[in-house]
């Protein structure tokens, strides 16, 4: 499925078969609801489109997608150049962009810092936590001080786990850090209950007149050096950081690098 085109809100079978391409599934499409004209709606083939179809309902997790055919926790292959705007259609679609990186030189690490985008670096905070060199409460706080700079300051945020597994369904979790970052680009924090618990005061005094309120321009994207067929395995999978993170709150992108691009083993 191209990461570029867009899709009507209700499809034809035909324009399902060509927006689905291998991933089309009769058996799956047949026992979806139809309008009257015979249509699918879009939200229905987000559902015919996901990666891993089961024959439980998939939970929807993220608002309808509006610029993008690829549903929630689907692949998107990308070059570099192409990352802005696939990154700006994830987030139109109500949808985290999870960006893979396998070159040996972290190329997107690099475009982030040149960028001075907020960089919150989670594997920093996983090692240092996991060596016991800082209690939780100190590695929740280092969460925090970035989520709530960036939430105040209305910036865009890249949560940055490298080829960590973040513990963000146990130890780096909580009300100062909660899943909700990852839940629609961070825009599910943009309430004041969030705000409250996670602005620091500080941050209010210095950047929104001392109110704890969230900037409405705050985002958040996460980057792992994770190849697509590892995250399941190291990210998503029982007893790994994101376990607790709906697969299905991400858009997944995963950079194709150029021809000779040094890449990690």
């Amino acid at each position: 499925m191209g990461a570029g085109a867009s899709i009507p809100d209700t499809l034809s079978i035909d324009e399902v078969k060509t927006l689905a391409g291998d991933k089309f599934d009769h058996a799956v499409y047949d026992a979806l609801p139809k309008g009257a004209d015979g249509k699918i709606t879009k939200e229905a083939f987000l559902k015919l489109a996901a990666p891993t179809p089961s024959d439980e309902p998939a939970p929807v997790s993220a608002p309808s997608p509006a610029a993008t055919p690829a549903g929630g926790g689907t692949v998107i292959e990308v070059e570099m150049t192409e990352l802005p705007l696939a990154v700006d259609k994830a987030r139109a679609a109500g949808l985290t962009p999870l960006i893979l990186d396998r070159s040996a030189s972290h190329l997107l690490d690099n475009f982030h810092n040149y960028k001075a985008d907020a960089l919150l670096d989670a594997k920093m905070w996983t090692l240092k936590l996991a060596k016991k060199e800082i209690p939780q409460e100190e590695a929740l706080e280092g969460l925090r001080s970035k989520l709530s700079y960036s939430m105040a300051r209305g910036m865009d945020l890249v949560i940055s786990c490298q080829s960590a597994s973040p513990s963000f369904s146990s130890t780096l979790n909580g009300d100062v850090f909660p899943l909700e970052v990852f839940k629609d680009s961070g825009k599910a924090l943009i309430n004041d209950d969030s705000a409250s618990k996670i602005i620091t005061d500080d941050h209010a005094k210095e950047l929104t007149s001392g109110m704890k309120m969230c900037n409405p321009e705050f985002k958040v994207q996460v980057s792992s050096h994770f190849g697509v067929d590892d995250i399941d395995d190291f990210l998503f999978a029982k007893g790994f950081g994101f376990e607790k993170v709906p697969r299905e709150w991400f858009q997944i992108l995963n950079i194709k690098h150029d021809e000779g691009t040094e890449l990690l083993d």
